[in-house]
């Protein structure tokens, strides 16, 4: 008899739950009225650990259609998902939803961040229903058109409490040398940067970490490298070929740069009249074997740093794959080996990416890329399934764009990767 019952409540719930979401649906379409052009996008079923893609169309990003472009994402209420967007100059690009809801207006050049839009389940499972709208002005917001769905104002951040006394100098250097040993550097180096008067680094094949620090307060100061043929003089360097590094918070610089051929590099401390003095510390690290060389060393440098500078893998596969293109969306669907794990990366050729993304779907497993100020270059990993069908993704956005797309075989895939 309980049983019965119970059976009878989970009917009774479904149509209505179902109704309350198909009437905020249709809220939603009526809110949007104004609007130049609205359109439903391909809703999914999402699991939760899943971060699935949302496409948004050409013309919701074209700046003729409209000023503004709004994307809509609704599932039903109890739904948690996080949105996840391409950055774009200081714009937050995570979000959190509300009530399994989200709404997000973005307008002009900012709707970049959009070229890119992921959605991380956090739920067990929902399906989550997508809606782009472009007008000349954003529409009413969510917490007018569906109110219910607000969750109210959120409680304001703790005081973390005091910082952590940095750690002495020497420590810091220890640190440094250790962490670069621990992470495969074949070598580190050591200088004292004056205030006046260059220090040149003869740089190997390889990547190479930098750490430039002293003692504290450090007056400020800027960090020039430079690469040239003389070490006394910069005349001789053409425009373009200088860098110039500024300090964090606690006056350190740390950089990293990789080469696939000897360079000397001049490194200068810019202070001003102010005295500074500071340590300088480069680890040496390998590149990776290989790499493939015949695309000339400007090339191999980006695939380096593509695949993650000295964090890269020591040893590449064999490169199975590779194909040039250009600005907009390239499907590469390709039938690999089954059961095997590969590494893919994109890099630029030619011109200036706005946004470059990778994605792959293997089977049911999907995983996704995108370049960052951080790593200006994608890469992904994945392993295929007992069919070895794969559809590869390049997604590219930029003024003259063209880029080189790779994919290594990396070995047979571990029985808990299918």
């Amino acid at each position: 008899m309980l049983a019965s019952a119970l059976v009878f409540s989970w009917l009774s719930a479904a149509p209505a739950a179902h109704a309350d979401l198909g009437d905020d649906i249709a809220r939603v379409k009526r809110a949007f009225a104004g609007q130049l052009r609205v359109e439903p996008l391909r809703l999914r079923l999402i699991e939760r650990g899943e971060v699935t893609p949302f496409e948004l169309p050409p013309w919701a990003l074209d700046a003729k259609r409209g000023e503004c472009t709004t994307v809509v994402l609704l599932a039903p209420a109890p739904t948690q998902f996080v949105v996840h967007l391409h950055p774009w100059r200081d714009l937050t690009r995570t979000f959190a939803s509300r009530a399994g809801a989200f709404q997000l207006t973005r307008c002009g050049q900012d709707r970049i961040g959009l070229l890119q839009l992921l959605v991380e389940m956090r739920s067990p499972r929902a399906v989550v229903h997508a809606y782009v709208a472009v007008g000349s002005a954003p529409p009413a917001p969510l917490v007018s058109t569906l109110p219910e769905r607000e969750t109210g104002p959120e409680a304001p951040p703790g005081d973390p409490g005091v910082a952590p006394a940095r750690a002495p100098l020497a420590e810091r250097l220890r640190g440094f040398e250790e962490s670069a040993h621990n992470a495969g550097a074949s070598a580190t180096e050591a200088a004292l940067l004056p205030s006046v008067g260059p220090v040149t680094l003869e740089l190997e094949r390889g990547c190479h970490r930098l750490l430039v620090t002293g003692a504290d307060p450090a007056p400020s100061y800027t960090l020039s490298l430079t690469e040239s043929d003389r070490a006394e003089s910069k005349a001789d360097v053409e425009v373009g070929q200088e860098e110039l590094l500024e300090p964090n918070s606690s006056g350190d610089v740390q950089h990293e740069l990789c080469t696939a051929r000897a360079r000397r590099l001049v490194v200068v401390l810019a202070a001003g009249t102010q005295r500074v003095e500071r340590q300088l510390r480069v680890a040496h690290f390998s590149l990776p074997g290989g790499l493939p060389g015949r695309f000339g060393p400007e090339v191999a440098e980006r695939l380096v740093v593509a695949l993650g500078k000295s964090a890269a893998p020591r040893k590449l596969g064999t490169l199975v794959f590779t194909t040039l293109g250009v600005q907009g969306r390239t499907p590469l669907p390709r039938l690999l080996l089954p059961q095997t794990c590969y590494l893919a990366a994109a890099t630029v050729l030619h011109g200036s990416a706005q946004a470059i993304s990778l994605a792959v779907r293997a089977g049911a497993s999907n995983a996704e890329a995108t370049n960052t100020e951080a790593m200006p270059e994608p890469h992904v990993g994945f392993c295929t399934g007992r069919s070895g069908q794969v559809e590869l993704d390049v997604e590219a956005r930029g003024l003259g764009l063209s880029w080189l797309f790779f994919l290594f075989q990396m070995g047979p895939a571990r029985p808990e990767a299918l």
